[in-house]
Formats: C-alpha cells, sequence, structure tokens
C-alpha cells in the first residue's frame, strides 16, 4: 500500500524478467517494466490492453480538450465534404 492505494511491485528476482535482462540488455528491461505498469495502471482488475488517445505532435496523452477539439475539426472536415 502506498498513499492508501494498492501498488504493484516488481520482483527483483522474477525469472523471465531477469532472464530479458540478461538476453536483450537494460532498455528492453526498462520497456517491459513501464508496460507493465501502465497496463496495471489502467487496468488493475484485469491487465487488458486498452486503448489510449495520444497527441503525438506533443509526444504525450492526450487531453480531453484535444480530444474534443479533433473530433470537432474531422465532423467538420466530414460535413464540407458531403455539403
Amino acid at each position: 500500500m502506498v498513499d492508501g492505494k494498492e501498488k504493484e511491485i516488481i520482483k527483483d528476482d522474477d525469472e523471465k524478467l531477469n532472464g530479458l535482462r540478461k538476453e536483450l540488455g537494460e532498455k528492453a528491461y526498462n520497456a517491459v517494466v513501464a508496460a507493465l505498469t501502465e497496463i496495471n495502471q489502467y487496468n488493475p482488475s484485469g491487465r487488458y490492453v486498452t486503448s489510449e488517445l495520444w497527441n503525438y505532435k506533443a509526444g504525450r496523452r492526450a487531453t480531453l480538450q484535444e480530444g474534443v477539439q479533433f473530433l470537432l475539426n474531422h465532423w467538420r472536415r466530414k460535413k464540407e465534404m458531403f455539403s
């Protein structure tokens, strides 16, 4: 428990992760640990992948406002095409 919330801890002695680290190096290990952490952050009950809106220009998750703005702009372009 951290700050009143359950938090997943990656074991240092995990066979698969240590094997990955030995075979492919630290970068691959860190990428897998980051992916596991993010999956658990968004879906702690099932570890299945969820979609996320991404702002590629800024290199980060998109805000709700950015998502709505994108949808409105897309809708307006489509509307103009068929008008």
